[in-house]
């Protein structure tokens, strides 16, 4: 998503009443107003200065932590500086829990809404941009994103159930660490396939596929480790890679029958079961799964 967010024109909306108007008591509310017209000017330091100074003294003054996270949001769109976008999050988010605990509407909360909005697209599209360009040791920067996203979503619409687009998060890393292990044969991202796919089935417990996916990518390992031998190999070694091999097909097996159980019939996971019973020479129940998938292909 493009970077055209709210413009300060429209903050003259909802300004305060000007400095002759306002009410006694009114400081922090002409401070609000000084922090916006400061903003508008493009000073967005010497605005927070104005506005901030209020923050301690009134927690509860939403509208302050509104202009403060505002102020905050412009400034990381000439900086993109990373700490101004996570604590204008922050900010523009507190704002609204505080306006809705107060149980007060105000006109400025639809630009809150839409500030944060903004911002937690961003997050997104960063998050994203990094799987995309996924390196080893990215895991955390990514989910660093995918959480900031999540404080914008629950912020404006409390209690969202986020559990499928983390977990295809999670899957998205767990591709890209099997496209760096084909490349590399890092054992690193094997590991990563293994974590990320278990993430997203720990979010998501009913996808078959990611149930699959993992099972094929472990059941892949152990007949890569069969494939390390040769006719140098010792005694030794081929044992302890065949004990390396049958334990990556065992691993396997509860992932296949958990992916069958959830999608009964699929002939892709039938073949599975039967090559894994195979491969642990459990003859019977390759034999009957063979079958099931012969018939499950209509053959």
């Amino acid at each position: 998503m493009g970077r055209n967010a709210l413009r300060w024109m429209t903050i003259c909306l909802w300004m305060v009443p000007a400095l002759g108007q306002a009410q006694p008591g009114a400081e922090l509310d002409r401070d609000v107003q000084r922090a916006i017209m400061l903003g508008k000017a493009g000073e967005f330091a010497r605005g927070l200065d104005v506005v901030e100074v209020h923050l301690d003294e009134d927690v509860r003054h939403a509208e302050a932590w509104f202009i403060s996270g505002f102020l905050l949001k412009e400034w990381y769109k000439q900086s993109d500086n990373l700490a101004h976008r996570q604590e204008a999050m922050q900010r523009l988010a507190r704002s609204l829990t505080l306006q809705a605990t107060q149980g007060r509407s105000s006109e400025w909360l639809p630009q809150a809404r839409q500030a944060l909005g903004f911002l937690g697209d961003d997050c997104y599209d960063d998050a994203v941009a990094a799987v995309n360009t996924f390196q080893t040791g990215d895991e955390a920067k990514v989910l660093v994103l995918v959480d900031q996203y999540e404080l914008a979503v629950q912020a404006l619409n409390p209690g969202t159930n986020l559990s499928a687009e983390r977990a295809a998060f999670h899957k998205n890393i767990a591709h890209a660490h099997a496209t760096l292990y084909a490349a590399t044969s890092d054992e690193v991202h094997f590991e990563g396939i293994q974590t990320s796919y278990r993430e997203a089935i720990a979010l998501t417990p009913d996808d078959a596929t990611a149930w699959y996916n993992l099972a094929v990518h472990v059941y892949n390992r152990g007949v890569g480790v069969m494939k390390e031998l040769g006719l140098e190999t010792s005694l030794g070694e081929i044992i302890e890679k065949q004990q390396a091999s049958r334990a990556h097909f065992s691993e396997a097996l509860p992932a296949f029958e958990s992916a069958l159980e959830l999608q009964p019939g699929r002939a892709e996971i039938l073949l599975g079961l039967a090559t894994v019973h195979h491969a642990l020479h459990n003859h019977a129940e390759r034999d009957r799964h063979h079958a099931a998938w012969k018939n499950a292909r209509g053959r």
